[in-house]
């Protein structure tokens, strides 16, 4: 679990795991953030709270191996037209 601290607008101060504590008298919540995703804001209209998650970005590795991908499905194609 991920504790998130924010502000009354919903924006996100602060983000751990581990060894955190509850702070007292901050709005946080503990949530579990999905694969994949980070928290970008709290959503304060509603009650409870609700985090807002978007996707991370890719990583140089997740780049590359996608790269690798593509070019080989391209050259099968160009070999299966000979």
């Amino acid at each position: 679990m991920t504790l998130v601290i924010y502000d009354d607008l919903g924006y996100v101060i602060f983000q751990g795991e581990g060894g955190v504590h509850e702070p007292v008298g901050i709005p946080f919540l503990w949530v579990e953030i999905p694969l994949k995703k980070r928290v970008v804001s709290i959503d304060v209209s509603v009650t409870p709270h609700i985090p807002i998650y978007e996707d991370k970005a890719l990583t140089m590795e997740e780049v590359n191996t996608k790269r690798i991908a593509l070019v080989e499905e391209a050259m099968n194609a160009f070999m299966d037209m000979l």
